[in-house]
Formats: C-alpha cells, sequence, structure tokens
C-alpha cells in the first residue's frame, strides 16, 4: 500500500482552502457555474482534509458541525454531530486505500477531538459507507404530490392550520437565525432533524443566479400562530408549460413544523400555487401528509436513503439516548474502524436512562456497529435486521428485550441534506 498522509487543513490558508475545493471539483465533475468566490466560501474549512501520496493530492473530506435529534425520556433530544461531506478521491488514485484513511481520520477526529458520540452523512452512492460502520438511520419516499392534493385531517388537526397562517418570502441570509431557532425546537420533537449552525444557513440560503437555470430563486413559505413561527418550507418553482397546459413544477428542499396543524397549513399552500401541476416533496414513509392521504396505495416512486448514522462513542452514545423501556442485556458488538467501541458490553436501562459497562461473560446478542446506527433514529428495527440475518441471538429474547428499548412511536423525519 502507498503511504497516505491525511492532514486536517488551517481554515485560515487560502491556499490550503483552495486545494480542497479545487480537488471536490475534479472529483465531481463540477460544471463550474458557481462563482470561484462564492464556492470559496461554501468549502467545509472549519474541518476539511487533503489526503496526499508522495506530495500529490488525492483524496478530500469535510465535516459540518451539526445536531441530530436523538430518541429521549418524553420525545426527543438533540446532540451534537459531525456531518460527514466532501468525500471524494481524485481519479488517478482509485482502489489504492484513500477513502479508508480520509473516513478513519474523520472518525477519530470525531471521537477524540471533538468528544461527540454520532457522525452523520447523506450518501451519494450507498454502497460505500456501511463498511465503516454508518448504518441507514432515515428513510425517504420520494413522493410527487398533484396540484390541488387533498389532505383530509382530523378535526383538532384541522383547528389548528384553521388557527395558522402562511407568508411566502425570498430565501436569504437574513432569515439564518429565525430558520436555525425553529428547525432547533422541531428537533425537540422530531427524532431524526439535522440542525445546522446560523452561519451554514445563511450561507445555504444565499442566492446564486449563476446555478438556478429556468427556476425561480429560492422561496420561504412561513406558518405563524399566535406570534410565533409553527413551521417552515423551502422551496423554489420551474414553470413549464404541456399541450398548452400549465405543467410547472415545485420542489420542497426542506420543510420543519412544531405540529400537525402547521404541517397540513403548509401542504395545502404549496399544493395550490398557480400553474404548479406538480410539488416534489419527499417525506418519511410515515409522514403525516401520507397518512391523510385518501387511500395509502403508492403516491410515490419508491424509498431511497436519507440519513446516514456512526455511533462513533458507543457508551456515550447509549447514555445520550432514550430507552423505551427496561432492559438488561450483553451485547458483542463489532467494530473494525474503531476498536474502542469492540467487545462484549452489558447493556442496561432504568427508567429511560442507558448506560453500558464492559462484560466478561457471553453475550447475549452480537452485531456490527453499523446495526447500532441503522436503529438508532427508530428508522429501522432491531427485530428486522436480525430476520435479515444481520443480528446474531445466542440468548432468547435478547433481541425482543433490546429492540423494544429501542423502539420509537414513530419514524424519523426526512431532513435537510448536508
Amino acid at each position: 500500500m502507498p503511504d497516505i498522509q491525511v492532514t486536517r487543513i488551517d481554515p485560515d490558508d487560502e491556499e490550503a482552502v483552495a486545494a480542497v475545493l479545487a480537488m471536490d471539483r475534479l472529483v465531481w465533475a463540477d460544471d463550474l457555474r458557481t462563482p470561484r468566490e462564492r464556492a470559496l466560501r461554501d468549502t467545509p474549512s472549519r474541518a476539511a482534509w487533503l489526503a496526499t501520496i508522495d506530495g500529490e493530492h488525492a483524496g478530500v473530506a469535510g465535516s459540518w458541525d451539526i445536531e441530530v435529534s436523538v430518541p429521549a425520556k418524553g420525545g426527543a433530544a438533540l446532540r451534537p454531530a459531525e456531518g460527514l461531506t466532501w468525500v471524494g478521491v481524485h481519479p488517478d488514485h482509485r482502489r489504492r486505500g484513500v477513502l479508508r484513511a480520509l473516513m478513519l481520520e474523520h472518525l477519530r477526529w470525531t471521537r477524540e477531538d471533538q468528544g461527540r458520540a454520532l457522525a452523520a452523512l447523506n450518501a451519494s452512492e450507498a454502497s460505500i459507507y456501511g463498511r465503516f460502520g454508518y448504518g441507514v438511520a432515515s428513510t425517504e419516499l420520494m413522493t410527487t404530490f398533484a396540484g390541488g392534493t387533498t389532505f383530509t385531517a382530523p378535526e383538532s388537526v384541522e383547528e389548528l392550520a384553521a388557527a395558522t397562517t402562511t407568508r411566502m418570502t425570498t430565501a436569504g441570509p437574513e432569515h439564518a437565525e429565525r430558520l436555525h431557532a425553529l428547525v432547533r425546537e422541531s428537533g425537540r420533537t422530531a427524532v431524526g432533524t439535522v440542525v445546522r449552525t446560523v452561519e451554514d444557513y445563511a450561507r445555504v440560503l444565499t442566492d446564486i443566479p449563476e446555478t438556478r437555470g429556468n427556476r425561480e430563486p429560492f422561496r420561504l413559505l412561513w406558518a405563524t400562530r399566535d406570534g410565533r413561527d409553527v413551521g417552515c418550507a423551502w422551496f423554489h418553482r420551474t414553470p413549464k408549460w404541456k399541450r398548452g397546459a400549465a405543467d410547472g413544477r415545485l420542489e420542497v428542499i426542506t420543510a420543519v413544523d412544531t405540529d400537525a396543524g402547521a404541517q397540513l397549513a403548509i401542504a395545502r399552500r404549496l399544493t395550490s400555487f398557480d400553474l404548479m401541476a406538480h410539488v416534489d416533496h419527499w417525506v418519511a414513509p410515515d409522514d403525516r401528509l401520507v397518512l391523510w392521504q385518501g387511500t395509502q396505495r403508492p403516491i410515490g416512486k419508491g424509498i431511497t436513503d436519507d440519513l446516514w448514522a456512526r455511533v462513533v462513542d458507543l457508551p456515550q452514545a447509549v447514555a445520550e439516548r432514550g430507552h423505551a423501556a427496561d432492559v438488561d442485556v450483553t451485547v458483542r458488538v463489532h467494530d473494525e474502524t474503531l476498536s474502542a467501541n469492540a467487545g462484549t458490553w452489558r447493556w442496561v436501562a432504568r427508567d429511560g436512562v442507558g448506560e453500558l459497562d464492559r462484560h466478561d461473560g457471553e453475550a447475549d446478542l452480537e452485531l456490527d456497529v453499523a446495526e447500532l446506527g441503522a436503529v438508532w433514529l427508530g428508522g429501522q428495527t432491531l427485530g428486522a435486521r436480525a430476520r435479515a440475518g444481520f443480528v446474531t441471538e445466542h440468548r432468547p429474547g435478547a433481541v425482543a428485550a433490546l429492540d423494544a428499548a429501542l423502539r420509537t412511536p414513530a419514524g424519523p423525519v426526512a431532513t435537510l441534506g448536508f
């Protein structure tokens, strides 16, 4: 294997930041429409790594400062995490261990330098990240709602929606603090919510005319009630005509809310814009918008992965996550990339609070750390993973016991990618 060096760049080193951008643009075949100065501002210089072989740049990775909403006693709680991003290998250096070196350094840095128990990512290629301990923690239904779609909700939800006011504005960095506050509030009840920093929201809300094509600038649809924000949708519209009829498309980038009434009010606005025949709005499989349909027959184009989660510090992650039932089991965890997680643990939870301690005896069940990532937000169940052969049970009932402790009332929500 070649000698691969992975170095975290100095955020103030303009030459290093430019090198990260250049590598990313090469790896991802960037069309270069984004002005270079703006692209440099979008570079994750807070935490970015360059991999080199014999002094030649061979790969790149970055990390966003995020919070992820995990199950907690009484609902959900936001926990700090690292959002892996910008992962790429130079075409001339593929299959030489560059990706592995970058991934291992990010995991080490997340655990040892940042003291964080979780890492997360959105995968461009789904076959890559399982080998590094990531599991699919949430999924999205690739949904398109027709203009004028009817949402049939219970009366109590209708009353909340009727009391909700919606107003549209053009997106911009001046809305960053307001959006950040709303997403954090939503994350206290909606597991799977990813919260970016105020600075990141300001960056992504800034319009780039060169990359828009024939669509409009991004818009924000705010929902308010009793003088406070209760929801927001971030979207854009693309006009189109087909055989003399309006065939425009509205694409929802993300939508957040604090209750069902806000979501209903927003959904009705989004599906009632003039000239928009289609509303692309990817939602969780058990999202309220799916349940408010008159039929549960397919309304989407299938399910795709959304958030991937990686348990980086297992004892800390267990302590930071709520448990739905008491449990006392021993678990053997396999982790090829973070040896501190590997081994046999006694997993105990009482009154919603869990803890791990090392255990010298036999294990009741065993699994790879990626299986924990898959079930951590409630998007998958340990029982289903065991049925598929990914979890081995040595004591009858052990899988069911831990599964019950990790269950959530509803699946994780769809969230803004990074």
